[in-house]
């Protein structure tokens, strides 16, 4: 098995699809390598592109208080996106992009054993999920599905869908610290 930090460096120097392009440093991750809890994200945003970590920009302030409010902390979670390189704000993620990324993940996965992984927005819960692209977050969120090896996946909202809806005083704001609260829950 590759371990984690090889496979950073082939993450960043990929050229399996066009968003490599606009990438100034592939995302990779954070957090605890020796999490139970691992959350898994979409698509760095600017921000991201520029520090090669994942939630440093408005939606990472916003996880960072979803964490606190869930009692949680970098300790107890390791951080990740679906898709390592950066897309523009208002492009949707193209199957190939995800393809292309796929892999890493799985290897992400591999190494660091969570039980629970919590999908952050729609992308990357039915990519893990291999479901039918037309599932719904409002179907999906909340739910703890089988994944494999005895980890869970509970898909709920992404911050940025939060954001463009109030932030922590969207009326979604609440359910989501519930989900990472059951999350947690099922870690132990």
């Amino acid at each position: 098995m590759i371990d984690l930090e090889a496979l950073q460096q082939i993450a960043a120097s990929c050229t399996s699809c066009s968003l490599c392009e606009g990438r100034d440093k592939a995302v990779f991750a954070k957090g605890n390598r020796s999490a139970k809890l691992m959350i898994c994200g979409m698509v760095p945003a600017d921000e991201e592109n520029k520090t090669g970590l994942p939630f440093v920009g408005k939606a990472g302030k916003l996880l960072d208080k979803i964490l606190i409010d869930s009692h949680l902390s970098y300790d107890d979670v390791y951080i990740t996106n679906l898709v390592k390189c950066y897309l523009a704000p208002g492009f949707p993620l193209k199957q190939e992009w995800i393809d292309a990324c796929l892999p890493y993940l799985l290897v992400q996965i591999d190494n660091i054993k969570p039980r629970v992984i919590l999908t952050l927005g729609k992308d990357a819960s039915v990519a893990l999920l291999g479901m039918d692209n037309k599932a719904s977050m409002s179907f999906l969120r909340s739910k703890a599905f089988e994944y494999a090896q005895d980890i869970k996946i509970i898909p709920t909202y992404h911050p940025s869908f939060l954001l463009r809806k109030g932030g922590d005083r969207c009326s979604h704001y609440e359910s989501v610290v519930m989900d990472f609260i059951s999350a947690k829950t099922l870690t132990k």
